[in-house]
């Protein structure tokens, strides 16, 4: 293993003002590296460039400096640095998957994963099954998973983002002793940023000062009285003994997947949550019920015509109600139930995604999320709409037959269904070409809503608020929207 040096490293915020001035950071192999200094004295700023997750450029921070890692020179100017692996203060653990498929989708996007790897990170989580969600995890469990995947990427550094932040003392020493032991097996150096640092002294080989006045890092001896005021506290047992160890669950290796595998992964999780799910079918099919009602029974019952001329103007009437509920009705009311139910979970999902540093997460580790995420959504929103259509077509023109069946209880069902299907199938079996704009039209309110409720969920989130505020947006975004799709292709289909 080699080491890491950024020389002339100058940091500047995007509304002015210097973090460091012409400064050398060096990691050394093996070691264990503290990075002390005042809260929002830009730590955290330093794991994100290593990590390449500042935004540099134009509104963006502005960097220059050196970055050698053994034969490679990265200009931080203008290159991001790829050589940090981060481990979120929030752990950023993908909640859809579950703790193995946390674990292998890093692996499978790493650039190469060596099989000692595998069994470092599957020898931290011997207490975790390999299928167990990440909400059932505990914090401590959360943690280690957060590390095992970030070992996973196979970086040349670790980087802690407050690991111990929130955390009792004997966690924090359990917690440092972890990272130490990493350190040693992986040959390679950790970065830790920590505002508690009495904890963590014992196991850092050097410590590192950001002193905000000066704009520099300073090494400091890695001793209490000259980082805090008071000694390092040593955990001490509590008394309980040591518990026999739990058989290892995890396999020998995590093995590989390909980015087909991940995106068909995705496109199953979404197609199941937005189209498939018992609740979606029952919320769609209920609506498409109440409408094949609604619009047979006032059809009949509430007209200008009335009275004798019913039986009179049967035919004609059965034909009118076909065409419109096929046509306009249904489709309409299927898009705004399709469209209002799946932006406020594209939004919250997204949105949760966002709050959650999931997507840093991603772009630390090289996943596409874009081609993942995104479009399993709008593909899942598109064929979808069509399909559940289909569905509440279906449904819909059956509650209107048991609707014109108790109207008219003397009349045979294939009387209704040769005047209700006139004008939507050609020859009693093809759909009629008007049948083609209607998917038209559902494909699109689902192409465009998806959209919408992708931009409001990316917007940056900083409190549970935000995201409900985000699914309100969606909501009446994406319905306004469906609406104005639905009025244009109608006036497009008389037009044409």
């Amino acid at each position: 293993m080699t080491d890491i040096t950024i020389d002339n490293l100058t940091i500047s915020r995007p509304g002015g003002g210097r973090v460091l001035n012409d400064t050398t950071l060096e990691l050394r192999a093996h070691e264990v590296v503290l990075l002390v200094g005042p809260s929002g004295g830009g730590k955290s700023t330093i794991v994100k460039l290593l990590g390449g997750l500042l935004e540099v450029g134009e509104d963006g921070w502005t960097v220059t400096g050196q970055l050698r890692h053994g034969d490679r020179t990265i200009d931080l100017s203008h290159e991001r640095s790829d050589i940090g692996g981060i481990v979120f203060q929030d752990h950023a653990l993908f909640d859809d998957l579950s703790a193995i498929e946390n674990l292998r989708i890093a692996a499978d996007h790493a650039t190469s994963t060596h099989p000692s790897l595998m069994r470092d990170a599957a020898a931290l989580l011997a207490d975790v099954g390999p299928d167990k969600r990440i909400a059932a995890c505990s914090g401590g469990q959360r943690q280690r998973l957060a590390i095992a995947r970030t070992v996973l990427a196979d970086r040349p550094v670790l980087l802690f983002d407050e690991p111990n932040s929130g955390l009792d003392v004997v966690s924090a020493r359990r917690l440092g002793e972890l990272i130490r032991g990493l350190c040693q097996v992986m040959g390679k150096p950790a970065l830790i940023v920590a505002h508690h640092v009495k904890d963590l002294l014992p196991i850092a080989d050097r410590v590192l000062l950001l002193d905000t006045r000066g704009r520099r890092l300073i090494e400091v001896p890695p001793d209490a009285d000259l980082v805090e005021a008071e000694l390092v506290r040593t955990s001490v047992d509590d008394g309980r003994g040591t518990a026999p160890a739990p058989a290892n669950p995890w396999p020998e290796s995590i093995g590989r997947r390909s980015g087909l595998h991940w995106f068909l992964r995705y496109l199953a999780e979404y197609f199941w949550v937005l189209c498939a799910s018992p609740l979606m079918l029952i919320y769609m099919g209920m609506g498409a019920l109440i409408m094949g009602f609604v619009s047979m029974w006032f059809g009949f019952n509430y007209n200008s015509f009335g009275g004798f001329l019913k039986s009179v103007l049967h035919d004609e009437t059965l034909v009118g109600v076909g065409l419109v509920q096929a046509t306009v009705a249904v489709p309409l009311i299927s898009s705004i139930l399709f469209v209002a139910r799946n932006n406020a979970i594209i939004a919250a999902d997204i949105g949760n995604r966002v709050l959650s540093s999931q997507f840093k997460a991603m772009e630390n580790l090289q996943i596409p999320a874009r081609g993942y995420i995104f479009t399993a959504i709008v593909i899942n929103m598109v064929v979808g709409s069509g399909l559940l259509l289909a569905v509440s077509l279906a449904v819909a023109s059956w509650g209107s037959m048991e609707t014109w069946h108790l109207l008219f209880p003397q009349q045979h069902r294939e009387l209704w269904q040769d005047h209700f299907f006139r004008k939507l199938l050609v020859n009693g079996l093809t759909p009629s070409p008007k049948m083609g704009w209607v998917l038209l039209k559902v494909a699109l309110s689902g192409l465009v809503a998806s959209g919408i409720a992708i931009v409001i969920g990316m917007r940056p989130k900083d409190s549970v608020i935000a995201i409900n505020t985000a699914i309100a947006q969606s909501i009446i975004a994406g319905v306004t929207v469906t609406l104005m799709v639905h009025a244009i292709v109608s006036v497009l289909t008389l037009t044409f």
